[in-house]
């Protein structure tokens, strides 16, 4: 059995190996490509409950959603998460400049097809759908929550072997963390590997001012937590360091230098290139799992708002943009790696408050100014940047709103303050008023 094992082993890695080359060739054959720059894809995840706090199954929902019209023909996906209670929403890739049709896409999933759908699906029951970055209900820290999936009970197995997370007085076990979390993905897309590797070199300067801007919770598995974004820290903690800022010693110069960096990670259950490529859980990774060359950013927490979400594509385009242009002329804006693994830490933990070098307020008034300038030569009009402008002003995040509403509406009952919560965010989702 170990003999086999090892011949399998070897021959995953033999795969690997071919492929991180053929990528490579690939790679230097496309360096002139000239792509259609920053077309947007994204992935957002929620989670159910009802109004006793629990959760609730969401795959009759997701069986309901899949067969609809607007999923035929939108081209959106709607699919399983790690948690059974969880969902993922999914749009097709679009210019930048159709970002409010991308928010109409989403006000149109929310309040036409989501809220219709659950009402037809759990007759019999309250369900609310939530869009917070973390499961507010101490219910949902079970193993019976992992959702029947051979990849995810894969997981939940490697897992199982780590010891339990300790946090402000909780203990956590490493298995359950992913099923509690909810987060924000949107890949952008590169004009060529050349431009695909500054896009990902500078989004890990903004990953620290994204965490303060966009950290959604505080308030997880029945806990207000001090931290200003809980859910990252929980979520490093439960993968051992196989998630959080790329584990990489310098910038990659090149996309090589990124193959290089994927490969040389220890698979988990990953069989390919393409699969360790994706379990490497990275704040920000290069995605060459289709013809294009895409960099995805995965540190945000879902917001509970279609605007919201539009806000913070705004603020990396226009930054990414404008960041990339100034390199051009000489400007070194690229900051060591080791402050940024810093400010990463402080934000986590402090929010608006987070000093590293420098306060990291400073450094998002800055990036936000980069941004709307990078959207200006862009010829995109700013529609939604706004709501971090006034989130910096005011040293507002959904994290410290919600936490206010938990402390304004606990009456000594945990299942129904979580109630009273979910319900007062769903009615700001549905409203599309963003949280600023």
């Amino acid at each position: 059995m170990e003999v086999d094992l090892l011949v399998i082993m070897e021959n995953d890695a033999m795969l690997i190996e071919k492929q991180a080359e053929e990528l490579k060739f690939r790679a230097r054959k496309d360096s002139a490509r000239y792509d259609p720059l920053f077309k947007v894809g994204t992935e957002v995840e929620a989670c159910l409950l009802d109004d006793k706090g629990n959760s609730v199954n969401a795959s009759q929902l997701i069986q309901e959603l899949q067969n609809s019209k607007f999923f035929q023909d939108s081209g959106c996906m709607i699919d399983y998460e790690y948690g059974s209670g969880q969902f993922e929403f999914k749009t097709s890739p679009i210019p930048i400049t159709n970002l409010l049709d991308l928010e109409v896409l989403y006000e149109e999933f929310i309040i036409e097809h989501l809220e219709k759908a659950i009402k037809k699906v759990y007759k019999e029951k309250i369900v609310i759908p939530v869009f917070l970055g973390a499961n507010p209900s101490p219910n949902i820290l079970q193993d019976n929550i992992v959702t029947d999936n051979d990849r995810y009970k894969k997981l939940f197995e490697w897992q199982s072997k780590f010891s339990d997370i300790e946090f402000e007085g909780k203990k956590f076990k490493a298995a359950h963390i992913a099923a509690g979390i909810q987060g924000y993905h949107f890949h952008l897309q590169g004009r060529n590997p050349t431009y695909a590797v500054l896009m990902f070199n500078h989004i890990l300067n903004l990953i620290s001012s994204s965490i303060v801007l966009g950290a959604n919770s505080k308030l997880f598995a029945g806990k207000v937590f001090s931290f200003h974004e809980p859910r990252i820290y929980l979520y490093d903690q439960s993968e051992q360091q196989n998630s959080g800022f790329p584990a990489i010693s310098t910038y990659p110069t090149n996309i090589e230098n990124y193959i290089d960096y994927v490969k040389s990670r220890k698979p988990i259950i990953a069989r390919d290139y393409f699969d360790l490529e994706k379990e490497r859980h990275d704040d920000v990774r290069i995605r060459l799992n289709s013809e294009f060359y895409r960099v995805e950013t995965r540190i945000l927490s879902v917001q509970p708002t279609p605007k919201a979400l539009m806000a913070m594509i705004e603020f990396f385009v226009g930054y990414i943009y404008k960041a990339i242009l100034e390199e051009s002329y000489g400007e070194k804006l690229l900051r060591s790696l080791s402050i940024l693994r810093e400010e990463r830490q402080a934000s986590v933990q402090s929010g608006f408050h987070a000093t590293s070098h420098f306060p990291m307020i400073d450094t998002i008034k800055v990036q936000l100014d980069y941004a709307r300038k990078g959207l200006s030569d862009l010829n995109v009009k700013p529609e939604f940047l706004d709501i971090l402008d006034s989130r910096v002003k005011n040293r507002i995040s959904p994290s410290e709103y919600v936490a206010s509403i938990w402390d304004k509406k606990f009456n000594g009952s945990v299942n129904q303050t979580i109630f009273e919560v979910i319900s007062h965010i769903w009615e700001r989702t549905k409203k599309n008023e963003p949280i600023m």
